[in-house]
């Protein structure tokens, strides 16, 4: 009996899965259900609102800030020079030091200041 269960059971499952692998008569291109939802035909160019905020920093607050550095500039004058990570550490240390030229806005100072609930 137990036999019969887990044949019947398998049985079941192999077909299932089976129908369902094997149903490809609509392409995704012409399904128009899955169209409804999202246009496979959409413009791959436009950009998200995440991208276009990042290229917005980058254009406005990293560059400015990272290019003031002599040392930083003399590097990327040389085109045939790889990428290190280094020149990315070395880039954000100048970027944090622009950019928190005061300690009195920073996360860290705000959290010090604030009440701790158990002490």
């Amino acid at each position: 009996m137990e036999n019969l269960k887990i044949t019947i059971i398998a049985t079941i499952c192999m077909l299932g899965l089976n129908a369902c692998g094997s149903n490809a008569s609509v392409s995704p291109s012409q399904n128009e259900a899955l169209n409804s939802v999202t246009n496979s035909t959409a413009e791959k160019n436009n950009k998200g609102s995440m991208q276009k905020s990042l290229d917005g920093w980058l254009k406005d607050e990293w560059t400015p800030k990272v290019e003031k550095d002599e040392a930083i500039k003399e590097k990327n004058q040389d085109k045939t020079r790889d990428f290190r990570i280094q020149d990315y550490v070395e880039k954000s240390e100048v970027y944090i030091r622009e950019s928190n030229s005061t300690t009195q806005d920073s996360h860290y100072k705000k959290m010090e200041s604030m009440p701790v609930i158990g002490k």
